[in-house]
């Protein structure tokens, strides 16, 4: 029995210290607390011996750091979304290349209407309508190889649309990105399906 005591009272004090951390929590919430109450109080005390620029002044002090403290709670939260963001692009790259594929092979996506497409190249997205899709596929269609309909691919941009260059980055008529992407058109349309588009 006298050991059964002995087993109780080691336990209380070990509930006494949990009890104790969760009230250092409270007592630093408490010494904040009092801290900006003294700090109001002494304001308050000093408002009538203030004339009308002073307490003008004083208002005017208060709402720039109100502005400065929501300018800084915005751009907190802003960081945090790119940390978010940044994290969610790397597990998408990290399950590309789990899944085998590579991070910057070119995709095309086409909108639900079917009025718009968009290409999609290392996390850079192009759009092009209908008729831009349908003359890009009838350009790489035929039996030459696919260096050589990526080249006419390359030509038809500079004449049609140099904004592509700055988001999918071509060095030249050479650049395999283009064999890939003139393959890709011929895998993903025929001839057929392109004037139905």
């Amino acid at each position: 029995m006298a050991k059964e005591k002995t087993a109780a009272t080691k336990k209380t004090p070990a509930k006494k210290t949990a009890a104790g951390g969760k009230g250092s929590a409270g007592k630093k919430a408490k010494a904040a607390s009092a801290g900006r109450s003294a700090l109001a109080k002494e304001l308050t005390g000093l408002i009538p011996e203030l004339d009308e620029e002073g307490l003008a002044f004083l208002i005017e002090q208060a709402r720039v750091h109100l502005y400065n403290m929501k300018i800084a709670a915005l751009e907190e939260e802003a960081q945090a979304l790119e940390r978010s963001s940044e994290r969610t692009r790397r597990a998408a790259g990290a399950k590309a290349v789990a899944e085998g594929r590579a991070v910057n092979a070119f995709s095309i996506q086409a909108s639900e209407d079917g009025g718009t497409y968009h290409v999609v190249y290392a996390g850079k997205w192009k759009m092009f309508n209908a008729d831009e899709m349908k003359s890009m596929v009838r350009l790489v269609q035929g039996t030459d190889s696919a260096a050589q309909a990526g080249a006419r691919l390359y030509r038809w941009f500079l004449a049609e649309r140099s904004d592509v260059f700055q988001d999918l980055p071509f060095s030249g008529l050479a650049d395999p990105r283009l064999k890939e992407l003139a393959a890709l058109l011929r895998k993903t349309f025929t001839i057929k399906g392109a004037s139905k588009n």
